[in-house]
């Protein structure tokens, strides 16, 4: 769960890390939504530990950089 601070930037953010969910790999599944103002991803794998490491370290460090870009344009929607 990424917490967002309002329910804007969590869609913003959801809406920029949607175009990296696919293709994955098989055995690998992400889900991701707002959760008002918050982002939920539920990692489901049957891969290696070694795979679901690298594959959380994807996604928490796209999550972080797409929460800090919103962030620093002002969370403003583009019409």
């Amino acid at each position: 769960v990424m917490r967002c601070g309002n329910e804007d930037i969590a869609e913003l953010v959801l809406r920029a890390l949607s175009p990296d969910n696919v293709p994955l790999p098989a055995g690998l599944e992400i889900d991701a939504y707002r959760d008002g103002e918050a982002v939920v991803f539920k990692v489901y794998c049957r891969r290696s530990v070694k795979s679901l490491l690298a594959t959380l370290d994807d996604v928490v460090s796209m999550a972080i950089l797409a929460l800090k870009t919103v962030k620093a344009i002002g969370g403003q929607k583009s019409s």
